[in-house]
């Protein structure tokens, strides 16, 4: 088995805290099906199963899964009206997280940015992945690589927010926040550059609470100690990043497909800036990478105080106990 030891922190967290209340959303598969009983199981999730219940039992039957201790919320065989079943589970507060099942991404976060849904917030949805890489000192958080195509400065704002909400609930008591460009510089050419001056701007006026941000930096600068030496940085990001900010889903994706290309790296992923956090795993995710979204969605929704406790504990030196949607 490989060793994970970045996610495994985050796992020791979660075993302490009560099993996820999740609604898996349409899950007429067998992945979904098994990732329900795994993480019930394991007790990471609490799950309900909302959809066809007919289709559902029928797929757990062929499937060899049997399911009979999981609730199902009862639906027609149509994928957005499970989601809105779902969404309405999470507003009454019947679920504290949502998962998709066999639906398409969009019929899963449109009613959640509906204007009525209950579960819209003051920033627009987003996507951040958190990696485990082998022989790295730390686990990565990177955004946007799945929702926000090419984000003005609003909505990168509204990206960095909440991938910083992230990191507070995985402990990190201030994360330090890569605006990732083309190059360490401002140049009118790439507008990347520019936007990163304007957000650390923001930053120094308090629009994000509690992160060390700096930008422009290129990738390596942010991820390689050497390179920032060479390069002459002066940055405390630099060389020490702990959540990657790329400029466009393009370059999200690039820079995620090049971390990994060469190791068999952890990458979870989870929706943010709901008023619940959302896993919407791809088709082609092994079980570990669902489960391990889970965890992170767990971590999202953990007691408040819970969060504080450990993140006073960590800023007074102490070890912690192991522990395409713009809502407009």
């Amino acid at each position: 088995m490989l060793a994970r030891p970045h996610f495994q922190k985050l796992v020791e967290q979660v075993r302490l805290l009560p099993p996820l209340a999740s609604a898996i959303v349409y899950p007429c598969d067998r992945e979904s099906l098994q990732l329900a009983m795994s993480g019930a199981f394991a007790g990471y999730l609490a799950p309900v199963l909302v959809g066809p219940e007919a289709r559902i039992r029928d797929i757990a039957d062929k499937s060899g899964l049997d399911i009979s201790r999981l609730p199902v919320v009862d639906t027609t065989d149509q994928p957005r009206a499970a989601s809105i079943r779902a969404v309405e589970l999470a507003r009454e507060g019947s679920v504290a997280a949502l998962i998709k099942g066999s639906l398409g991404k969009h019929d899963l976060l449109a009613p959640v940015v509906a204007v009525k849904s209950g579960l819209r917030t003051q920033t627009r949805l987003s996507h951040a992945y958190f990696l485990d890489l082998p022989g790295r000192d730390r686990g990565y958080l990177l955004a946007d690589a799945q929702l926000n195509i090419s984000p003005d400065l609003a909505a990168k704002r509204d990206i960095v927010l909440n991938t910083i909400g992230l990191a507070h609930a995985l402990g990190l008591v201030e994360p330090r926040v890569a605006l990732l460009a083309a190059l360490d510089a401002p140049a009118s050419a790439f507008p990347s550059t520019t936007d990163a001056i304007e957000l650390k701007a923001m930053a120094k006026k308090g629009v994000f609470e509690r992160a060390v941000i700096d930008g422009p930096l290129t990738p390596d600068g942010a991820l390689s100690a050497d390179a920032a030496l060479a390069y002459g940085s002066a940055s405390e990001v630099a060389g020490q990043a702990d959540a990657l900010i790329a400029p466009t889903m393009e370059a999200a994706i690039m820079v995620l497909r090049t971390l990994i290309a060469f190791n068999r790296s952890l990458v979870a992923g989870i929706v943010l800036g709901a008023k619940v956090p959302i896993v919407a795993p791809g088709h082609q995710d092994s079980l570990e990478t669902r489960m391990a979204s889970c965890v992170l969605a767990g971590l999202l929704v953990r007691p408040a105080g819970d969060n504080a406790t450990r993140q006073s504990a960590s800023s007074h030196g102490a070890t912690p106990e192991p522990n395409p949607f713009v809502a407009a």
